[in-house]
């Protein structure tokens, strides 16, 4: 059996890995000429790996596959200790640990913890925002969820459906569960170490599918590729813009999926500083300004400069998109300089990553919309000889997520070896 992988970023990888592992040929066809995808470390814009796309391990629970690659290949990672390493802009311009903050403030710490104790459950039809309002979340509340927790997400709370997100509403947010990691070797120690001695064509851009009789894959500077099957881990945005033609079209519940899920509009700047900015022991800053969202990829490691990410999306990314990059990169040092008080702060160099615009990606990653919750099942599902996976096929409390990514390709690579 020969099977086409069309993707080499994670899930894509994942799939060919584990097709080969199951003694299954197959061949994976990327459009860019790197892997990785939405996975992109740099190892020229610092002294360090920094990380233009996913940057984080979320959690150590069974589910978080990575470590089992972290482990095997011995690689060093960081903890991020959100509550203490973390800094905040109150609502009344307080500067403020996240521990801090959520001690002094009960209304903020539900907004963290999500512990909501009897709160009726959400309903499919009914938005994030919606849903906060009807068990009572004060405005004040609302503004601390739109640019930490839906920001984090991919889009405004009114795109999010509130039921996808009801595994959250279940327990707090323990450390176990939900602390966040770094691997300090950079995330492409891992992804390239998963794309070992695959079949991996680069610069093949898939532009038909031709699934009427096993597969025929057409690119586009003319080559052919013949398979038995192939996984689909193109991103939700390429799906939807109809960049590749199918043949016959895709059924019904294929397009309802792809009609119930939205690509979110999540960037990054990425600045280097000649020294520090804070005291070495602050890692993060959630802001008031836009970007709200900030992180050091430069703390856990010793010397160098100095990096800072900002993190945005849904109205916070559009409102950059349409300054412009140049624009766009001296909002976000205002912003900045405004949370640490220092208005003279200047950047060695900054770079702008534009997921929206990239025209593999057309956008960060996926959001499930209201009243849409069974859409990434029906994504997911298989409709052979095409098998599906990628972050946005994922079940909702993995998707957005590397792990998740991993997850899906491993699915589909099982479905098609038990398909006989």
């Amino acid at each position: 059996m020969k099977v086409l992988v069309i993707g080499a970023g994670i899930a894509g990888l994942s799939a060919a890995y584990h097709l080969q592992q199951a003694g299954i040929e197959a061949t994976v066809l990327e459009a860019r000429d790197r892997i990785g995808g939405r996975v992109w470390t740099s190892r020229d814009f610092a002294d360090i790996p920094v990380e233009f796309g996913a940057e984080l391990i979320h959690g150590r629970s069974p589910e978080v596959n990575t470590w089992e690659w972290v482990e095997k290949l011995g690689l060093k990672t960081w903890h991020w200790n959100k509550i203490d390493d973390s800094m905040i802009r109150s609502e009344e311009g307080g500067w403020l640990t996240m521990g801090e903050a959520r001690a002094a403030s009960a209304e903020l710490d539900l907004t963290r913890s999500w512990d909501l104790g009897d709160a009726p459950e959400p309903r499919d039809d009914e938005d994030l925002g919606s849903y906060l309002r009807r068990i009572g979340f004060s405005e004040r509340q609302m503004r601390y969820v739109q640019r930490s927790f839906a920001n984090a997400e991919g889009e405004n709370m009114e795109c999010l459906n509130a039921a996808a997100h009801a595994h959250l509403f279940k327990d707090s947010d323990g450390e176990d569960d939900h602390s966040d990691y770094r691997i300090l070797d950079g995330y492409d120690s891992y992804y390239e170490r998963l794309a070992d001695g695959l079949d991996i064509q680069l610069n093949c851009v898939v532009q038909s599918i031709d699934w009427s009789d096993g597969v025929r894959v057409m690119t586009g500077d003319g080559r052919a590729f013949a398979a038995d099957a192939a996984v689909v881990t193109l991103p939700l945005g390429l799906l939807q813009a109809d960049r590749l033609r199918f043949n016959p079209p895709l059924p019904r519940h294929k397009r309802e999926a792809l009609a119930g899920l939205k690509m979110g509009p999540v960037m990054k700047l990425v600045y280097l500083f000649d020294e520090p900015l804070l005291d070495p022991s602050i890692g993060a800053i959630y802001a008031r300004g836009n970007p709200p969202m900030w992180w050091s990829p430069s703390l856990g490691r010793d010397g160098g400069a100095t990096v800072w990410t900002a993190f945005f999306s849904g109205d916070y990314a559009r409102v950059l998109l349409a300054l412009g990059e140049e624009a766009a990169i001296q909002r976000g040092l205002e912003t900045l300089r405004a949370e640490i008080g220092q208005p003279k702060l200047r950047y060695r160099k900054a770079r702008w990553v534009n997921w929206p615009e990239d025209p593999f990606a057309l956008g960060g990653y996926s959001v499930c919309l209201p009243g849409q919750y069974d859409a990434r099942e029906k994504l997911a599902c298989p409709t052979p000889p095409l098998y599906w996976a990628g972050e946005a096929s994922a079940p909702h409390h993995l998707t957005a997520m590397v792990h998740g990514a991993y997850y899906t390709g491993q699915r589909a690579a099982r479905e098609i070896a038990e398909s006989g």
